[in-house]
């Protein structure tokens, strides 16, 4: 049986699917060329889309379509290009959407299964129209095509021929020629193949596609086997952990070069181009080194790990906090190596330290907000203060209790004695839930030995009852130098508290809070943040009038730390602390892999039976009524308030600040019904006082979104360990202010090469004297000053310079501080450039009085010429 013929025309608008087949096929009558008509579509933005969505369709069937026919067809076909039918639609034509957008779309649409099925039916229509058993066109297309493709790899050369005339034709283009040539494995020019053409237009013999001898790249500098040898060398290097350098290998490949060649290679044979061919030639790849990685995995080896269970373990077996367990399988990853006494589990803690800051952080992750597709979407235009900062410590123990967060502060923090954010634990001295403390601290806002200790003593001790070295509590924690000092370990030994370190580097694996809390904590942070400056921002400009543009709102300490509280809560909860001690493997103590997986739990969704369009557009508006204000839509919902509420506490929350302007919209009615003397029995006192009362509480509202000026609180201490602890903590508070000194020391020293305000000008000030003394006597100054001496003059006077001063800088400097001496340098510059000596001339051989300009017109021009008489 004869294999059915495709369309021979590449375009996929024509509809030929044997020549001088005149009936058009059904499903091609629908492609572009019915679409190339320049009726513009509607201006409506739906129907502009529609007619979009329509052109990219047609354009992703026609490319799979001419793919197919290329494949089926026994012909050579000419490859059509997305962006040449983008030319042809509508949408090009009308202007709906730029062509990148366009490609874009179309790329999409070709994974598409549907669009793939409406191709393979379209071409599937065109052979079996072309078929005389159209009924076999569908099982033997497949198997066809593909043993042509074999026959055409075994045998490329009539292949060849085949492509050439068709060339030469005009049916492709040169590249399109070297392209199917290419999947035959045939690689050639097409300076070649131009060759070619030419030769077959004077009816000469085609040249064998094996004389293209620049079709086959560039000679390779080495053989292949000494290549080989070369990667295998590299590869061994990689596998053992040791990455050898761009000079390294290159080197290497030079000395092999020699070794084959008997000659030294070129500057240019071994470069980077050629060290990158290399690398991907052979299968190998680069990757970004960070010393850290490095750090941890030579650190977190499997003795490490081991090793730090085993210490856990016996700490915790000889101080009565666990036992062994009789039946623990070494081989078995989800055996329990000791059983926790639940009794002990409230006395075993671990902590860690996180820095949140009022500005925004750098190399962190945003939110992903909302947008409009096509659409230039504004965002929350909120500044914040840089200098502000602050560590804080997050603790747990065993049982699922949480402590409160305690805070180190780069600045004393704006807080209120009446804003708490509570832990899950009991504090022994007041028999409550614990509260957060805030205390500053460096200039960092980081823990060091004082504030660490300081957190031992006030915050973690009293959650411990009976603490003593005979009842003692376990804390496990990361080897930082605040937790391992010796005042601090001291300090430890004192209260009874029991220390156990991680293994270096390890922290990304073993320690539960940097594994989960942390993590939890800061994403809610961010949310949180994000909608706090979208509230803020859409309170200021209700208040001021001013909907689209949008205003620049400043987030300050307020909702800094009501965001901080909202992103705690979630983040520290006992659920969350189960979950953070099993990603450890401590509780249970089985030592699990952290890279266990949890099961994704499905998702069902509820079935509703949805309304009639009408009924369900009208309910939208009217939902949309009941929840918005002028200018604010949805400000109701937001602020979680409806008509009759009415509640004006501020604190911070996105809700406070949404209810912002409903609560000046209510104070506003209140105030226009005491217009109305019928809506109330009061006299002309009363209302005044009442007009007052409004009029207050309207400007309390606005000054509380605008300042962010909040009561300072008082640091709670914890007293019982002072007698034992005074000496300790005093040598660490010595310490920090050491340490303080020390950087001031540094900062002022910095500065003076700089500042001149802070350096001995005794020299200096007779070295001005001295200049004075000259300019007197001589009237003069024998020669302009230089930069260095420019430079004593200011120092004598105290001048503060920028850092770096050039010679111009300090003489218009020198006409603020010494205008006599400005005059007398300038002078001396002014002689010294007189008495140079000037260039010489070189004088015209020709008098310029004998020398005149003759202009000729020409067809082709005008021609200028100089005469000498």
């Amino acid at each position: 049986m004869t294999p059915p013929r495709a369309r021979r025309s590449a375009s996929p608008t024509v509809s030929t699917a044997r020549k001088g087949c005149k009936k058009a096929s059904q499903r091609s009558s629908a492609s572009l060329g019915g679409a190339g008509a320049t009726t513009a579509p509607a201006c409506d933005d739906e129907d502009g889309r529609a007619q979009v969505a329509k052109d990219a369709r047609e354009v992703a069937v026609s490319l799979l379509a001419n793919k197919r026919r290329r494949e089926v067809s026994g012909q050579i076909m000419a490859k059509v290009t997305a962006t040449t039918l983008f030319l042809d639609t509508v949408s090009f034509k009308t202007e709906l959407i730029k062509q990148h957008a366009f490609l874009n779309r179309v790329t999409k649409l070709l994974k598409d299964k549907d669009v793939k099925r409406d191709a393979r039916a379209l071409v599937t229509e065109e052979c079996a129209s072309t078929s005389d058993q159209s009924e076999n066109t569908v099982h033997v297309t497949a198997d066809v095509a593909r043993t042509r493709r074999e026959e055409r790899s075994r045998n490329p050369h009539p292949f060849y021929v085949e492509v050439v005339r068709a060339l030469s034709r005009g049916d492709i283009s040169a590249t399109q020629a070297v392209h199917e040539l290419q999947q035959v494995g045939v690689r050639v020019t097409k300076a070649f193949l131009k060759r070619v053409r030419t030769a077959q237009s004077f009816r000469d013999d085609i040249p064998h596609y094996s004389e293209c001898e620049d079709g086959r790249g560039r000679p390779s500098a080495l053989s292949n086997a000494y290549l080989d040898q070369l990667a295998k060398i590299v590869k061994h290097y990689i596998r053992v952990g040791i990455s050898l350098s761009q000079e390294t290998i290159l080197s290497m490949a030079k000395n092999f070069y020699r070794d084959e060649h008997h000659a030294d290679p070129s500057d240019n044979t071994f470069g980077s181009a050629w060290f990158y061919r290399f690398l991907k030639r052979h299968g190998i790849d680069t990757s970004l080194y960070n010393p850290q990685d490095a750090l941890r995995l030579n650190a977190a080896t499997e003795h490490n790990v081991s090793n730090y269970y085993q210490r856990v373990a016996r700490t915790a077996v000889s101080n009565g906090f666990a036992t062994w367990n009789p039946d623990f399988d070494a081989n078995d990853r989800s055996s329990e190596m000791i059983i926790w006494d639940e009794e002990k589990k409230s006395r075993v803690f671990t902590f860690d330290e996180a820095k949140v800051q009022l500005a925004y952080e750098k190399g962190v992750r945003g939110v992903r907000m909302l947008a409009i597709k096509g659409e230039d979407n504004r965002r929350s235009a909120v500044t914040a203060n840089d200098a502000f900062a602050a560590s804080v410590m997050g603790c747990r123990n065993l049982a699922g209790e949480s402590l409160a967060p305690y805070f180190v502060c780069t600045t004393q923090p704006n807080v209120e004695d009446g804003f708490e954010i509570p832990g899950t634990i009991t504090d022994t001295t007041t028999g409550a839930c614990q509260q957060a403390q805030w205390i500053r601290g460096t200039k960092k806002g980081s823990f060091d030995g004082f504030a660490f200790a300081t957190w031992l003593k006030d915050h973690l001790a009293p959650c411990v009852p009976d603490l003593s070295p005979e009842n003692p509590a376990m804390v496990i924690c990361d080897g930082c130098y605040a937790h391992t000092v010796d005042e601090v370990l001291e300090i430890c030994a004192a209260m009874g508290i029991l220390m156990v370190i991680l293994p270096p580097h390890c922290t990304h694996i073993l320690q539960g809070e940097d594994l989960y809390h942390f993590g939890v904590f800061k994403g809610a942070f961010r949310v949180e943040r994000a909608e706090i400056e979208a509230m803020k921002q859409l309170a200021a400009a209700w208040f001021i009038k001013l909907f689209e543009n949008g205003v620049a709102t400043s987030f300050g300490q307020r909702e800094f730390w009501y965001a901080v509280k909202e992103a705690w809560k979630g983040a520290w909860t006992k659920q969350a602390v189960e979950k953070g001690f099993k990603m450890q493997g401590l509780v249970p103590f089985n030592r699990a892999p952290l890279w266990k997986n949890y099961p994704n739990h499905e998702r069902k969704e509820l079935q509703r039976s949805p309304p009639d369009k009408e009924s369900q557009v009208e309910a939208a508006e009217r939902c949309v009524e009941r929840m918005s204000i002028p200018g604010a839509p949805g400000l109701r919902v937001i602020a979680q308030s409806s008509d009759s509420t009415f509640n004006v506490t501020f604190d911070g929350s996105p809700e406070s600040f949404a209810r912002a302007p409903l609560n000046m919209m209510k104070l506003d009615e209140v105030y226009k019904s005491l217009e109305n003397p019928s809506n109330h029995g009061m006299n002309d006192d009363q209302l005044n006082v009442m007009k007052q009362l409004v009029r207050e509480k309207q400007e309390e509202i606005m000054k509380t979104v605008v300042t962010t000026t909040r009561k300072r609180r008082n640091t709670r201490r914890h007293d019982q360990y002072d007698e034992a602890t005074a000496p300790a903590m005093a040598r660490l508070l010595e310490s920090r202010e050491k340490r303080e000194k020390t950087k001031k020391r540094t900062h002022d020293a910095a500065q003076d090469g700089c500042d001149a305000r802070f350096k001995d000008n005794t020299d200096d000030i007779q070295f001005l004297a001295a200049l004075h003394k000259r300019l007197d006597d001589n009237g003069s100054l024998e020669k302009s000053l230089t930069r260095a001496e420019l430079m004593k003059v200011m120092r004598a006077k105290r001048i503060p310079l920028p850092q770096g001063a050039t010679a111009d800088v300090l003489r218009d400097k020198l006409k603020e501080v010494d205008e006599r001496l400005y005059e007398a340098n300038i002078e001396c510059t002014r002689v010294a450039n007189a008495r140079r000596p000037k260039r010489a001339r070189h004088a015209s051989s020709v008098d310029d009085a004998n020398v005149r300009c003759e202009v000729k017109y020409h067809p082709s021009g005008v021609r200028v010429q100089l005469i000498t008489d």
